[in-house]
Parts: C-alpha cells; sequence; structure tokens
C-alpha cells in the first residue's frame, strides 16, 4: 500500500499551492509579509506534527536494487514524525525570501517565526491550566516538553544554517558564472544542496533530543517518561532524513517557479 506516497504528494501540492501565493504576492507587494505568515503556519504544523510517529510508504520497496538494500538493512518501512512532510517547506521558504530580500531579512524572519511559536507554547500552557466543560478539546494539542525544546533548538540552527549555506553557494555561483544570465542552470544547486544540508542537520539535533537526550533528563524527576532507545532513535533519524531528502529534492520546481515570478518583477537581490 502506497498511503504514505498518496498522503506526502497531497500535502506537498497544497504547500506548494501555498508557496506559490506567497511568491506571487510578495513580487506583488515588494515586501516579504505574506512569506513570514506562511513561514509561521508551516512551522506550527510541523511542530504539532512532531509529536506523532507514523510509517511512511514512499514506493522505495519497488525501486530495483535500492529497495531490497533498504529492506535488507531495516530501513523499510520508514517511521518519522509526521512533522517530516511539512519541515522541507520552510526551508523552501527561507530559500524564497533569501533569494529576493537576502540573508539578513531570512535571519529576522527567523527570529519572529521563533518568538511567535513560544508565545503560542506559553499561551497553550495557560489554557490547559482552565478546568474545561466536559472534554477538554486541547488535549489534541498538548504540548510535549521534550519535543517543544528540540524542534526550537533544531530550528534555530538548521534554519539559519540553511540561509547562511544558501547564501554562500549563491555567492559562489555567481563568481564563477555570468551570474543572472544563467541562473535558470545553477538555481537547483544552491537549492538541493542548501535543503540536503540543513534537513540533515535539523535531522541529528532533534531526534536525539527530542526521544533520547531530554526525555532522559525528564525521567530524573518523572518516571512516566518514556525514553527511546538507541536503536529506535537511529532508525528514526534514517527514516527522517530519507523522507526530508525525497520531499527537499521534489520542491525544487516550486523554487523554479518562485524565481520566475521574481524576475517578471525584476526583484533579485544582486550578489
Amino acid at each position: 500500500m502506497l498511503e504514505g506516497l498518496i498522503v506526502s504528494f497531497g500535502v506537498f501540492i497544497i504547500l506548494g499551492l501555498v508557496t506559490y501565493v506567497g511568491a506571487w504576492y510578495t513580487a506583488k507587494t515588494n515586501s516579504p509579509r505574506a512569506l513570514i505568515g506562511i513561514y509561521i503556519l508551516f512551522l506550527t504544523l510541523a511542530q504539532f506534527f512532531a509529536a506523532k510517529i507514523a510509517m511512511f510508504d514512499l514506493g522505495l520497496d519497488l525501486i530495483p536494487f535500492i529497495g531490497p538494500l533498504l529492506s535488507g538493512l531495516g530501513i523499510i518501512p520508514i517511521f518519522a514524525p509526521v512533522g517530516v512532510i511539512v519541515f522541507p517547506f520552510t526551508l523552501q521558504v527561507t530559500d524564497m525570501v533569501n533569494e529576493r530580500f537576502g540573508r539578513k531579512a531570512v535571519y529576522e524572519m527567523i527570529w519572529i517565526a521563533l518568538v511567535s511559536q513560544v508565545i503560542m507554547v506559553a499561551l497553550l500552557i495557560l489554557a490547559g491550566f482552565l478546568p474545561a466543560l466536559g472534554d477538554d478539546p486541547l488535549i489534541p494539542f498538548t504540548i510535549v516538553p521534550a519535543i517543544t525544546l528540540a524542534s526550537w533548538i533544531s530550528f534555530l540552527i538548521s534554519e539559519r544554517f540553511d540561509a547562511w549555506i544558501y547564501d554562500k553557494i549563491r555567492s559562489w555561483i555567481h563568481r564563477r558564472t555570468n551570474g543572472e544570465e544563467e541562473w535558470w542552470k545553477y538555481l537547483w544547486i544552491r537549492n538541493v544542496f542548501s535543503d540536503i544540508l540543513s534537513l540533515g542537520l535539523d535531522s541529528i539535533i532533534f531526534i536525539p533530543l527530542a526521544f533520547l537526550i531530554l526525555p532522559s533528563i525528564q525521567s530524573l524527576f518523572d518516571t512516566s517518561i518514556v525514553v527511546a532507545t538507541l536503536d529506535f532513535v537511529l532508525v528514526l533519524i534514517i527514516g527522517q532524513l530519507i523522507t526530508k531528502w525525497f520531499l527537499g529534492i521534489i520542491d525544487t520546481p516550486f523554487m523554479y517557479l518562485t524565481r520566475w515570478i521574481y524576475n517578471k518583477k525584476n526583484s533579485i537581490i544582486e550578489e
């Protein structure tokens, strides 16, 4: 069954359309405010989705040689937090802002998003103390401290790294080519490679923190806390990397669409 692949592509299409609208509005208004709003939305969804571990059937077992190899290594079936579906698009938005407004604008957006997440969590915690009439509708949105803190730490590091490495790759390419005249040949390089490195960094930081290190610290004060095994953590890291890289690579056409929209408005940062 390919439920994971179908769901992933469904989410991919919806998020892709949202980023397209954001790019169009950004080019029209010459302002990043739409992309900032979309960025905060994607980050919020990724944070809530991260609490759920799901099995992703991406159809990799159907690929000759690769499928049997991954199955033999125990990588298939893939298990990963559901937030992996959304997170690649947060990097897509940082690349879109970086392409138009530069790295400093991305750093400002990252801090705005982080502050918004801290405020959201604080309000959810306070609202949780109020007695509910009947079943508490906020229970599905209960914040898991370890996952929340881990997501903030990994987010701040990986997103800033993505902005930095994207800018460096763009500058390096610009110095060795005809610059903006050949942008279409090399846009995929900075988009794909910056995302691959950043998504990998996020997984390596987030998974151990959220499911092993921070829960281990919590368990010293709360014996009900379940700490994941090292083997399970490694399975989650591999699963998250495969899923993130898969979605991170196939979202490249949206970056080309974004650049085309920006070019129509002559609104590209020159390096």
